[in-house]
């Protein structure tokens, strides 16, 4: 009985310290590339915007790994004689958003160049910055700026007056600044040669606040470290 007793104390030592030593000899998890990408967006209610993007990407297995990114899309146009022939040349959106994604590689075969094909799907928090049209049109010549930014029936968050032409033209917008959460998901395919990457890239996001889904499609280039 004694003797049991010991084996069995000996097993549950085992079994505690064997974790926590293959936790301390398992390599820590290492940065292995970063890039940089470059998208024509399409917004609602907008002209095409511009996606810069930047990443840091971490390996977790041959065909997994997790990348951060941090992007911005943009797109200002405050051409009210534009706008006046068609609302939507008219835009101010500015959107920051930061995504950690999982990706998946279902080949990546070996030598020093070869095609890459993945798939990621993330989490997204997005910051937006902005203004959308609330009225737009042609006013009378005579009418005042007092009476532009003081009439409750004019009242808008920003008022723009533009006299340039025969006919002025008044534009008002809301402001569109609010943080929206969402999800982002990517299809990459691309040529890689040694430790560069080059990639056409395809992105859709869906975001609350925002109607429908926000596309983008352009490029990116990585670096493997």
């Amino acid at each position: 009985m004694r003797h049991f007793r010991r084996i069995v104390v000996t097993l549950c030592c085992l079994l505690a310290v064997a974790p926590v030593q293959a936790q301390v000899d398992s390599p820590p998890l290492r940065l292995s590339n970063a890039g940089l990408s470059v998208q024509a967006v399409f917004m609602e209610r907008a002209p095409v915007a511009t996606g810069i993007a930047a990443h840091a990407g971490w390996a977790l297995t041959p065909a997994w790994d997790l990348r951060v990114g941090i992007r911005r899309d943009a797109v200002v146009q405050r051409d009210i004689r534009r706008a006046y022939s068609s609302r939507t040349e008219w835009a101010d959106q500015r959107r920051f958003s930061v995504t950690p994604a999982l990706g998946w590689r279902p080949f990546r075969p070996d030598g020093p160049l070869h095609q890459s094909f993945r798939v990621s799907v993330g989490p997204t928090l997005q910051v937006q910055r902005g203004e959308q049209v609330r009225r737009l049109g042609a006013i009378e010549e005579s009418m005042s700026i007092d009476r532009l930014t003081t009439d409750a029936g004019l009242r808008g968050d920003n008022t723009y007056l533009d006299r340039s032409g025969a006919t002025p033209l008044l534009l008002q917008t809301d402001n569109t600044n609010r943080t929206n959460v969402g999800v982002t998901a990517e299809l990459q395919y691309g040529l890689t040669y040694e430790a560069v990457t080059v990639e056409a890239l395809l992105t859709g996001r869906r975001m609350t606040g925002v109607d429908g889904a926000t596309v983008g499609l352009g490029g990116r280039v990585s670096v493997a470290l």
